[in-house]
């Protein structure tokens, strides 16, 4: 029974600790938190009709203070900010089941028609503009809030109006003749291929190439190493704007270099600083107050003025010093020796890659050369006065080492070949159609004069092209 009450009372104080959390949050203006806390009460006590209320009350505050809030952005042109938070009104309302004021229904729907004007601007018109991808770049930043049911209506209008576009612009571009501007036809192909629609493509873009021919090898790579690495490089090739999966053109790269692991050791003495306490005797001298019992003869006077000698007896206070042994303690500097063995490791490596991409410049060429030492001791000693405990080196694997240096070699590897690119064809301030859209092969790194020579038949929509070279 006593059991049973204390339990009762610890859960009551709990409760209570949590309920005036809620309240102090509520008071504060964090309803949403308040909120949660109430759930958690409720869900302790779901037959308290006044935690149902307060749950109910802290809720219709947290959902009145978001739409609130996004007016307020909305109005201070915080556009991002106003649909992220009718996102979490619309959120909250749909896990709550909240029922809304008559005067929160009036805010809820003029945030979605701002909401609804605020798209027609940033997709819509680019959507009409004939900018297609311009308008499904912003209608992705508003996925998640168009994905919400109250909003359905408007994403499938604002989808269809960007496929629309879409279309549109494909078919535009594919009326312009790339006969003899390849590379023009490549982009043309990857722009109506994102909106679904067939359009012809190049049977050769020149510059470009298939799939990689090794030559050469790694020395000190088995044939399962070599293999690992010739994959990891042919990946970031194929990722980059040298390639194209129907290239008939094979470029052959030279592989070369070593790996090796060295390994040695050697018998040691090792030294370890302890203090030892050693005990020592020494005589020390010490004094003490004693009373001594002195009798001697001393004249006294008798009543009747008679003098005589008495024999008188005295206790005198006096020292006496004495010497005792003392045992005490020093600490005396030692040192314990102990056989061990040192053991070092060294990695090496080197990796040299190369081919003929362009024939009008020097070969292309990626290396990296490191090399990692680490040493250690081991042995098996124990002395505890010493800090001495057995010991084994914790050396890098060769195959943990060897897989940073790959991967540094990938990504070295990846930015050669874009700089490689743009240093081959994108130099030139001048372009024409065809040099520009073979320049925006390089992805995200297509210099400015390359997108305003596609501006002047893309639009905004140059910006975007460089995506659709993102894959293969």
């Amino acid at each position: 029974m006593r059991r049973l009450l204390l339990a009762s009372l610890l859960a009551l104080c709990a409760c209570s600790t949590t309920r005036g959390r809620a309240d102090a949050l509520a008071q504060e203006g964090r309803y949403v938190e308040a909120a949660s806390l109430y759930d958690d009460l409720v869900r302790q006590n779901p037959r308290e009709p006044e935690l149902l209320q307060m749950r109910e009350r802290v809720r219709s505050q947290a959902l009145l203070q978001g739409l609130e809030a996004a007016r307020a952005a909305r109005q201070e042109g915080r556009d991002d900010d106003a649909e992220a938070g009718l996102l979490r009104v619309l959120g909250h309302r749909a896990a709550w089941g909240t029922k809304l004021s008559a005067g929160m229904e009036r805010l809820l729907r003029d945030a979605l028609e701002s909401t609804q004007r605020h798209l027609e601007r940033r997709v819509g018109v680019p959507a009409q503009q004939g900018h297609a991808l311009t308008a499904e770049r912003a209608l992705r930043r508003s996925q998640g809030l168009l994905a919400h049911p109250a909003l359905a209506s408007l994403a499938v209008d604002m989808e269809a109006r960007v496929q629309a576009s879409g279309k549109a612009s494909c078919q535009r571009l594919k009326d312009l003749r790339s006969d003899d501007r390849p590379h023009w036809g490549e982009l043309v192909f990857r722009y109506c291929d994102h909106w679904g629609v067939p359009a012809p493509r190049p049977a050769d873009v020149p510059g470009v190439f298939g799939a990689i021919a090794w030559e050469g090898s790694v020395e000190g790579l088995d044939a399962a190493r070599q293999a690992q690495l010739e994959a990891r490089l042919i990946q970031v090739f194929e990722s980059s704007p040298w390639y194209a999966a129907d290239a008939s053109a094979r470029p052959v790269f030279a592989l070369g270099g070593r790996f090796v692991t060295e390994q040695a050791s050697r018998s040691v003495e090792r030294t370890a600083s302890w203090t030892e306490r050693v005990p020592y005797t020494e005589e020390e001298t010490r004094t003490e107050f004693v009373t001594e019992v002195q009798v001697a003869w001393e004249d006294v006077i008798d009543w009747d003025g008679t003098r005589r000698s008495e024999l008188v007896t005295k206790h005198v206070p006096t020292t006496r010093t004495y010497t005792v042994p003392v045992t005490g303690h020093r600490h005396v500097a030692r040192t314990f020796e102990f056989p061990a063995l040192r053991l070092s490791q060294a990695h090496r490596v080197v990796v040299s890659s190369s081919s003929v991409l362009d024939a009008r410049r020097e070969p292309f060429t990626v290396t990296i050369q490191d090399q990692l030492h680490e040493s250690g001791y081991a042995h098996d000693v124990t002395f505890g006065d010493a800090n001495v405990s057995p010991e084994r080196p914790d050396f890098t694997s060769a195959e943990a080492w060897l897989d940073t240096k790959v991967a540094a070699l990938e990504t070295t590897f990846s930015e050669r070949l874009v700089a490689y690119w743009l240093e081959s064809y994108c130099s030139s301030p001048s372009l024409t159609l065809d040099e520009a859209a073979r320049c925006v092969r390089a992805g995200g790194a297509t210099p400015a004069q390359a997108v305003r020579v596609l501006a002047d038949i893309l639009g905004a929509d140059a910006t975007h092209v460089p995506a659709l070279f993102a894959s293969p």
